[in-house]
């Protein structure tokens, strides 16, 4: 095909134009969400291929993957704006959406399928609270920069199945289709998965949080007590490590460009003498 003109442009220039269409649209990877800081048991990572694999201390965590950890298994995570996100035995965690940049545009939204994670909220949800989202199969939370916890139970044994929060610090906003309750430090709310109604307080602890035996969970208040003091210095040094790669970027489009226009005019000037 390349031997001959197409469409009247010769081979070259239609190499030329295939290759600034390419470099016009690059993939970018997707945003890292953050590191695996510790664990305990099993646990994998898949992506949206359905690519899996274990997870381990130094494993990155990206927008778009999902966490599933076995039966003994806890993952906690530091995230690149500074939270902790420590997932819990038996559950399905998703990373919907990411970004920490240090500015008005910085999210982190995510999906509880099954089980429970206590979430240490970081820069993100200090400065846009608003931009902090957990989805679970019956409700929303959302925070008022917090330390809480978010449990969602599939099945009755001692606890009725549906989504349940409580707060260790700050508070969060538990929301159904009904109606939303806002959560503070010693409540227990809960949305019920088979009933359509608003979210309600709890007079009791549920049975599962006096059950449950967490391994590392005292390395959470450790590394919660280590980043409160750096947030602010994380941020900081993530604006700068943005800035740098955007102007990367921009000097890479930008010699680009120039390379295209030289060739554009080689190109010009081959076709004049023939």
């Amino acid at each position: 095909l390349l031997q001959k003109d197409v469409m009247g442009i010769r081979p070259k220039i239609l190499l030329l134009v295939l290759a600034a269409i390419l470099f016009c649209h690059p993939a970018y990877p997707a945003e890292q969400f953050g590191t695996v800081n510790d664990i305990s048991g099993s646990a994998v990572v898949s992506d949206q291929s359905g690519q899996t694999a274990a997870v381990a201390v130094g494993t990155k965590i990206f927008e778009g993957q999902t966490i599933n950890s076995g039966p003994d298994g806890e993952v906690i995570i530091i995230t690149e704006d500074g939270a902790i996100i420590a997932v819990r035995p038996d559950t399905v965690f998703h990373v919907d959406e990411y970004r920490a940049e240090g500015g008005s545009a910085d999210k982190i939204f995510m999906s509880l399928f099954r089980g429970a994670i206590r979430s240490i909220t970081g820069w993100i949800g200090k400065h846009s609270p608003s931009s902090y989202l957990i989805t679970t199969p019956t409700a929303t939370i959302g925070i008022r920069g917090t330390d809480h916890e978010t449990v969602v139970v599939e099945k009755d044994e001692g606890d009725q199945p549906g989504t349940y929060d409580t707060v260790n610090s700050g508070s969060t906003i538990l929301t159904t289709l009904q109606g939303k309750i806002e959560v503070k430090p010693g409540n227990f709310a809960f949305a019920p998965r088979d009933r359509p109604m608003a979210p309600f307080f709890l007079k009791r602890r549920p049975h599962f949080m006096a059950s449950r035996k967490l391994r590392i969970e005292q390395h959470v208040r450790q590394r919660r007590d280590f980043l409160r003091g750096r947030l602010e210095q994380m941020r900081k040094t993530r604006i700068q490590k943005m800035k740098t790669i955007r102007e990367r970027r921009l000097n890479q489009l930008q010699q680009g460009e120039k390379r295209r226009e030289a060739r554009s005019q080689l190109e010009r000037r081959r076709e004049m003498r023939r």
